[in-house]
């Protein structure tokens, strides 16, 4: 596991390694039941406390995202699930059709926000 902290950076170590650890779970890189480091090797891989290491543990463990498990070691609890806002976005449509726009205008009202967002 290879994580990127800075160490002169204005964010604290261990919000640097929550985040790192959070990312790596979302993209997949952590999946489910995969060991993590014991605290003293990771602190000593990124040369900071163990205090620093296990506050976000501590912290990690406390959204749920990890779970220790005694001598056995701390491991990933579960996937993160990425916000699905499918619901969201059919009642819009929906509150689009009972306006009275068509498809083709439901489509061009979505491309113009697209673009004022993207570009």
């Amino acid at each position: 596991m290879i994580l990127q902290i800075e160490h002169n950076a204005p964010e604290p170590i261990y919000e640097q390694l929550i985040t790192e650890i959070h990312k790596m779970i979302e993209s997949g890189q952590l999946e489910e039941n995969d060991s993590l480091p014991s605290i003293r090797q990771l602190a000593s891989q990124l040369d900071v406390a163990t205090n620093t290491v296990a506050r976000a543990y501590q912290e990690l463990e406390r959204k749920g995202l990890i779970i220790g498990n005694g001598r056995k070691g701390t491991f990933v609890k579960r996937q993160i699930n990425r916000p699905s806002h499918t619901r969201e976005l059919k009642d819009v449509i929906i509150s689009l059709i009972k306006l009275g726009h068509d498809r083709k205008e439901i489509e061009q009202i979505f491309n113009k926000h697209l673009d004022q967002i993207f570009n």
